[in-house]
């Protein structure tokens, strides 16, 4: 099989990250090297991944989630022409990496199925924690091996081509913050005639604190679906967006109207204890 690079992106999540490399080093194919593109001064380690691979990279950045600009870092530095980007939240299986890599080519995005875990363990081992993760309906009905409705796209996990990827011309670092990042990555690939395909393997997502709706990242959300709206010519995460018209808290058509920000108690309401 083809050499590798694996991406990592992270902020403040230590255990998540090691949690994953340790499920990298149970895996049957191990990527050629893996870059971690650090959002944060946390001084990241391994005790997983000890032979030379493993690579950090301090991202500058006056945001203070420079999502587009550290995943564009990790494939800069990438040594291989095949990537991975995985989210620091997932657990691999033991086969993702060799299930996606055999069906990927310079026409396609290849991604995996998630399945969710309640609670953030404190190990990596896959095939211990596959038993208690629950699957999500949206995502597991989709079929495989056949090109999927691109906005299916989401960064969990994904592999490119670097040729494909310098196509696409990364993400759009226009894209500030949480939010609209990935739907215009999916829409430059869908207009270069590149398909999304899933494949049947899987990544357990480690559970943190959401919000439902994002209130959370309301104003990178807004920023975001006005930009994109400017560059496509429709919203996106329209679903977001009507959440936080219902609340009052916006009004959009042609443009989006901010008529007050949501209150500290209205955040705090919105946290989900929902696996995804």
């Amino acid at each position: 099989m083809k050499p590798f690079s694996l991406i990592l992106i992270v902020k403040n999540r230590p255990q998540q990250l090691a949690n994953v490399l340790e499920s990298v080093s149970l895996s049957t194919k191990r990527p050629n090297d893996i870059h971690v593109v650090a959002m944060d001064d946390i001084p990241y380690t391994s005790p997983y991944i000890t032979d030379g691979t493993l690579f950090v990279h301090r991202l500058e950045s006056s945001e203070t989630l420079p999502l587009a600009k550290a995943r564009n870092t990790g494939a800069h530095h990438a040594k291989t022409d095949t990537l991975i980007f995985l989210d620091v939240d997932c657990i691999v299986s033991p086969t993702l990496f060799e299930t996606m890599i055999h069906k990927l080519d310079n026409k396609t995005v290849v991604t995996a199925y998630p399945r969710y875990l309640k609670t953030l363990p404190s190990h990596g081992r896959y095939n211990h924690l596959t038993e208690n993760a629950v699957t999500h309906p949206g995502r597991e009905s989709i079929a495989e091996n056949v090109p999927a409705i691109h906005t299916k796209f989401w960064s969990l996990v994904y592999a490119i081509n670097s040729a494909t990827y310098q196509e696409i011309g990364g993400f759009d670092e226009s894209f500030v913050g949480y939010g609209g990042e990935d739907t215009d990555f999916a829409q430059s690939f869908h207009r270069a005639d590149i398909s999304l395909i899933f494949v049947k393997d899987y990544v357990l997502h480690q559970y943190h604190t959401k919000y439902d709706p994002p209130l959370n990242y309301f104003e990178n959300i807004i920023v975001n679906a006005r930009r994109y709206k400017e560059k496509w010519g429709t919203y996106p995460m329209t679903a977001w967006l009507d959440a936080f018209k219902k609340m009052g808290l916006i009004a959009y058509e042609d443009d989006i109207m901010i008529k007050r920000y949501p209150s500290e108690k209205e955040i705090s309401d919105a946290i989900s204890h929902h696996p995804y």
